[in-house]
């Protein structure tokens, strides 16, 4: 672990309408994403909770998927103006976008970690991977299809998915993998998965990777 945060001393999150939704900072988010990552026991999910899945989730639709997953929240005023309102003893610290929040986690694990990719384009995955190739050269990144049977440990999975049915295809696809956590980035890669990614700015906190 890269900082002095334990997240296991550190409350989680809260419940906004049924949902688990973190509360914490960028440091104590990217130490329990660590936490999760290098975890024997079954898969966590990560994933990113902002105002069309929260309104969704009110209408019924995704509900029982959001459930199981914990959110970080990924902006916008009225998501933060609804976090106020039910957080206010311990206010969310951060908010999150999928891009930053995985490129700064890449560049918190201290130690080579082997990390899957998965999208449902063949030119959008593989510029994700060189892009993540790129910005953290220490780790191996495996190019995953859809379709593709896993094998071996990967200690990070990233899920970059245009809508909900690829998403719960994938998820199906992860079921009884050897994986410590995925992380699901909906289409917030978009950026990054272009042929020439754009860069992203990461948590300037974060110290980077050392290996002495």
């Amino acid at each position: 672990m890269s900082t002095d945060v334990k997240s296991s001393n550190l409350p989680v999150s809260r419940k906004l309408l049924g949902l688990q939704v973190a509360i914490f900072g960028w440091n104590a988010a990217l130490a329990h994403a660590e936490e999760l990552a290098l975890s024997k026991s079954q898969p966590a999910t990560i994933a990113f909770a902002d105002k069309g899945k929260i309104a969704a989730s009110l209408l019924g639709f995704g509900r029982r998927d959001l459930t199981k997953r914990l959110l970080l929240p990924s902006g916008g005023a009225f998501l933060r103006l609804l976090l106020k309102l039910v957080c206010r003893k311990q206010p969310i610290e951060a908010m999150f976008s999928p891009a930053r929040f995985i490129s700064s986690l890449l560049t918190y694990f201290a130690e080579p970690r082997r990390i899957g990719v998965i999208c449902n384009d063949e030119s959008r995955l593989k510029a994700l991977c060189v892009h993540f190739s790129r910005h953290a050269p220490w780790h191996e990144f495996v190019a995953i299809a859809p379709d593709a049977n896993l094998s071996g440990r990967l200690d990070l999975v990233i899920v970059y998915a245009a809508d909900k049915a690829a998403t719960r295809r994938i998820e199906q696809r992860l079921e009884g993998a050897d994986i410590g956590l995925v992380i699901m980035a909906g289409r917030g890669l978009s950026m990054l998965a272009r042929p020439n990614p754009a860069s992203v700015r990461t948590q300037p906190a974060i110290p980077g990777p050392s290996f002495a």
